[in-house]
């Protein structure tokens, strides 16, 4: 089972932070297109990234995307079924 929460943790590991020449902490995800956030300092730029990995997850579930693989996290699909009244 796929589990939104494990995959973010298991891609906040990987994230790679760089401050820029104003100082503002930059976070990414190498690999993850579009899994990059910034903050003040490091836990404000770490709490943005979870957001935005969450985020992009949900957007790519409902919208039918593919998922960025993080080394780790199991992906599988798993059928819906849905009950019909008689």
């Amino acid at each position: 089972m796929f589990s939104i929460t494990e995959y973010a943790d298991k891609a906040l590991k990987k994230a790679e932070y760089d401050r820029d020449e104003n100082g503002v902490v930059i976070a990414r995800v190498p690999g993850a297109s579009g899994f990059f956030a910034q903050g003040d300092d490091f836990e404000e730029a770490r709490a943005n990234l979870r957001e935005v990995i969450e985020g992009n997850v949900v957007l790519a579930l409902q919208l039918g995307l593919s998922i960025p693989t993080i080394e780790g996290v199991k992906m599988t699909e798993q059928a819906h079924v849905q009950a019909r009244p008689t």
